[in-house]
């Protein structure tokens, strides 16, 4: 046996050897052709999703805009806080090889995307080869890393999360390699790839202040003062380089650097909020996950085997870190593989600990995959020092044939890998197209409607044509109202694919009634009712979904289309163009009493991409469309063309009048009257006084509320507002608000609601909210941001309930209080009841706290027993609180359990505690 396994050995040596005669990056190289003749030939299998057409076109209007020098202009609304590092390149391809269709466009985009991932991957294979030394440690990282089935499928058609996490890997490469080199050079460029990691999502910002550190320790323990010089110029090149980089890419900041930047920073940890995500089973608010949604999400959605390989890496370098406590800061190799460790680890607890909005699985914390890979990799060399280990422990290495029992260990410790690698492989061919929709085996994935009930599935909506089916399959007799963003000529060519009976049940008018309505996301969370949850049919796993291409969207240039249509386009923009647009913006917009036309002069191929949505406000509401009433507004999707470089879109306009038209996501335009009347308004309303004011002042007039602000901002209007009413008669309240004493009335800035308007003119805010048709006897409003808190707020009470209220809290106040400070506390009739004399404005700003201690713990709510105490923390003004004759008077119900001591004050998140008090209740 040992002679056969030594000619094994022996030919495996000379393989090996003969292989040193290659460079050590030609077999990476030859996967990465491999990967990319893979990927042409499976392009056109993947759809056009959402996002794609929603982030290209503002992000790449914000490099046009800023061309033509217009750039604040520009940055309204979210996209104003991501860079362009990577959209450019997509843009910049269309461009230079004049690609005129969409169809191409959208190919183009996804291959660019594809081709940055395969990027990626080539970079982990040289950062793992440079740690190791081992060409097969780095095949086996750089495999991994582009394996993965979900990140895999992403790589196609997500152009934001994808090219992070390749940026990510190539900015771990450039930090190993300038600890490496240690020269001004090497710096410079780390810091150009961290600025440009940054520039793609904010949250890459974390590597500056590792890489800080790690030279502040380098220039604490160098050998001397010109090595110490050294070391802070490499620290200096590189902060610059980050910096200036990082500011010249981001328009957005030119203008005021430090503020910006800081908003930009609080978008870390609150997206924009989706409303509720589908997670184990059931919907949870995107805004209060719990703590196990990522962990979760990373461990049902990743290879077991590769988590406890990264696990075991993890593992062993914190304990390598121990044993070598006292020379980790100076032991650079260390520190990097600690670097690894943190960035796996600090972001899930950073997003924990914040209560950072998420959703769509764990997509926005994909470039965790670049560490994780890295430390599966370590895990596995540990591995095989593990099976060196057991081997002289167990005495074979006294055996004449020790060498190949270690030889042997070692190519079955390869082979192992390379088969856990085969199988991850053979996972993503039998997924495709969908292997963004990879589970692992932690899941039932044999129970066909176990997924759709536990987890959110094809929020990409890439499924969409077998959500149809689904229907069609399952719900005889039931028809569809679809939502098309593409040309009418396509809609048939796709509706083709299903029977003539099939066809028959679809509906295109949006005035007419269906069954279902297939909205923008195939997703459970935003559905109408009754809507299947969610539209993916029995789940890929049972293979009941075939091949879907929606890349096929027709060509709006006219270089394609009969010349008699096309001279008669370009007639109307010479036409059109003649007079001064009523709007400039990213499009100009040009109206007539019969038409709304758009054009932009200098206009990107993916521009007219898909349709774009037309929102006409009419004068009388009596023109709202039956099903538009609630919106306030009748829309219809606008289309456009392309030609000379230009394009061009036009829709009819109805022939009622219009107060506003708008097109999203471009801007809107006010009708002379309207604008006159709003102007008006608005100068009425300043005359005189406002029931609040804070960051916006709130005038109740008539019945409706007024909020007003002068100078707006975008991020004005981005934060929610809440809106509380406390009514006269408790019920004149639904029976599920009677218990909270008011009626809940919350908003955002575009509720879209015949109600009231939100608008933005002349640089003002001014929203209308009407109120409900009950007595009302106060009012709480302001602006929120969920899970992070109150931005401002304001009260308004009519004077006979401050009155009333104010005599009930004071009956409350009788005999010598329990307790005194700033202000004096009485605890009777369950309650505690907070008295301030001469009470002034800012008294009742900060929030109460309220810690009850229970004669029995047992007593407590589960999820503070640990605390041995029960926080009932409140705002003045949401605990019904009143300010009349000159006292502040709040009073809170006590919970019924036995309570022996009380412990309450009020405090601010920036000084801390203002007052406390403490006294005891019972024994």
């Amino acid at each position: 046996m040992f002679g056969a396994a030594g000619r094994f050995q022996q030919a495996l040596a000379w393989r090996l050897n003969w292989s040193l005669v290659w460079p050590h990056w030609v077999w990476p190289l030859a996967v990465c052709a491999v990967f990319v003749a893979v990927g042409v030939l499976v392009l056109e299998d993947y759809a056009v999703v959402g996002d794609t057409i929603g982030h290209q076109r503002p992000i790449v209007a914000n490099v046009v805009a800023l061309a033509r020098g217009d750039a604040d202009a520009t940055f309204f609304g979210p996209n104003r806080l991501y860079g362009v590092a990577f959209e450019i390149l997509p843009f910049l391809a269309e461009q230079a090889f004049a690609a005129d269709d969409t169809r191409g466009i959208y190919l183009s985009r996804h291959l660019i995307t594809h081709l940055f991932y395969i990027i990626g991957g080539f970079c982990g294979y040289l950062l793992a080869y440079r740690m190791t030394g081992s060409r097969l440690l780095g095949l086996f990282a750089m495999l991994l890393f582009l394996l993965h089935p979900r990140m895999y499928g992403h790589s196609f058609f997500n152009s934001k999360d994808a090219p992070f996490l390749s940026m990510f890997m190539i900015a771990l490469l450039s930090v190993h390699w300038a600890f490496r080199q240690g020269t001004v050079a090497a710096f410079l460029l780390c810091g150009a790839a961290v600025a440009i990691l940054v520039n793609i999502r904010i949250m890459g910002v974390m590597l500056v202040p590792a890489v800080l550190a790690m030279r502040v320790c380098d220039a604490y323990y160098a050998g001397g003062g010109t090595e110490r010089r050294r070391v802070i110029v490499t620290g200096a090149a590189f902060a610059l380089a980050a910096a200036g980089i990082y500011y010249a890419s981001m328009p957005y900041l030119w203008s005021d650097p430090l503020a910006r930047f800081g908003e930009m920073l609080a978008s870390f940890s609150r997206h924009s909020v989706r409303p509720f995500e589908l997670f184990r089973g059931q919907y949870v608010h995107s805004a209060s996950l719990p703590a196990s949604y990522l962990p979760v999400w990373i461990g049902i959605t990743t290879p077991v085997w590769a988590l406890a390989l990264a696990v075991v890496g993890a593992v062993g370098i914190c304990g390598s870190a121990v044993r070598r406590a006292g020379s980790v800061l100076r032991n650079t190799a260390l520190r990097f593989e600690l670097l690894l460790v943190a960035g796996a680890a600090l972001p899930i607890i950073a997003v924990i600990a914040l209560q950072s909005v998420m959703y769509d699985d764990w997509r926005h914390m994909y470039f965790l995959w670049a560490p994780l890979c890295l430390l599966a990799m370590v895990g596995l060399r540990q591995a095989g020092a593990g099976l060196a280990w057991l081997t002289r422990c167990s005495g074979l290495t006294r055996h004449s044939g020790a060498g190949r029992y270690a030889a042997l260990a070692r190519i079955g410790l390869a082979a192992l890998a390379a088969l856990a690698l085969a199988s991850i492989a053979a996972e993503l061919i039998r997924l495709h197209p969908y292997q963004h929709l990879y589970f692992n085996r932690l899941v039932d994935r044999t129970t066909p409607e176990y997924l759709k009930t536990q987890y959110e599935t094809d929020h990409y909506h890439t499924a969409r044509p077998e959500g149809h089916q689904y229907i069609l399959d399952h719900h005889p007799g039931a028809t569809i109202q679809l939502e098309w963003r593409r040309s009418k000529h396509d809609t048939w060519r796709y509706l083709e694919t299903f029977t003539a009976a099939e066809r028959g049940r679809f509906r295109f008018d949006p005035a007419t009634d269906a069954d279902y309505y297939v909205i923008n996301r195939v997703s459970p969370t935003v559905k109408p009712p009754g809507l299947p949850a969610p539209l993916l049919p029995p789940v890929i796993y049972n293979r009941t979904v075939y091949n879907n291409s929606v890349m096929s969207v027709a060509t709006p240039d006219l270089s394609r289309v009969d010349p008699s249509v096309a001279d008669a386009y370009r007639e109307i923009y010479r036409t059109t163009t003649r007079r001064e647009p009523a709007l400039r913006a990213d499009f100009d917009f040009y109206r007539n009493d019969k038409t709304l036309t758009l054009v932009d002069e200098d206009c990107h191929p993916g521009t007219l991409s898909g349709a774009y949505q037309l929102r006409v406000y009419p004068a009388d509401p009596g023109n709202l469309a039956r099903i538009y009433r609630n919106d306030g507004h009748n829309h219809a999707a606008l289309y456009g063309v392309r030609f000379d470089g230009k394009c061009l879109m036009r829709a009819a306009l109805p022939d009622y009048e219009i107060a506003r038209i708008a097109v999203v996501g471009v801007g809107e335009i006010l009708s002379e009257g309207y604008l006159s009347e709003l102007r008006q308004q608005y100068a009425a309303l300043r005359e005189t006084e406002p029931a609040i004011q804070s960051d916006f002042a709130v005038y109740v007039e008539g019945g409706a509320l007024r909020y007003v602000r002068d100078e707006c901002r975008p991020a004005d209007t981005e934060a929610e507002f809440f809106l509380h009413l406390i009514p006269a008669d408790l019920s004149s309240l639904s029976a599920d608000r009677q218990e909270y004493g008011y009626g809940n009335y919350d908003f955002g800035w575009d509720y879209r609601s015949a109600k009231g308007e939100a608008i933005v003119f002349d640089g003002k805010c001014m929203a209308t909210v009407e109120l409900p048709d009950y007595e009302i006897h106060g009012i709480r409003t302001g602006q929120f941001v969920p899970g992070e808190g109150q931005v401002w707020h304001g009260e308004f009470y009519t004077a006979a309930y401050q009155a009333a209220r104010a005599a009930e809290l004071a009956a409350r106040a009788v005999g010598a209080p329990a307790a005194q400070d700033f202000f004096s506390v009485w605890h009777s009739d369950g309650a505690l009841t907070y008295v301030r004399e001469d009470c002034a404005a800012g008294d009742t700003a900060a929030a109460f706290f309220l810690h009850l201690t229970p004669i029995a713990v047992n007593d407590l709510p589960e999820g503070r027993r640990e605390h041995g105490f029960d926080n009932r923390d409140f705002e003045f003004a949401a605990a019904g609180g009143v300010q009349s004759a000159g006292r502040c008077l709040v009073s809170v119900l006590l919970p019924d359990y036995a309570i022996a001591g009380i412990r309450t004050g009020q405090y601010t998140p920036d000084a801390g505690r203002l007052w406390a008090v403490e006294f005891a209740v019972g024994e």
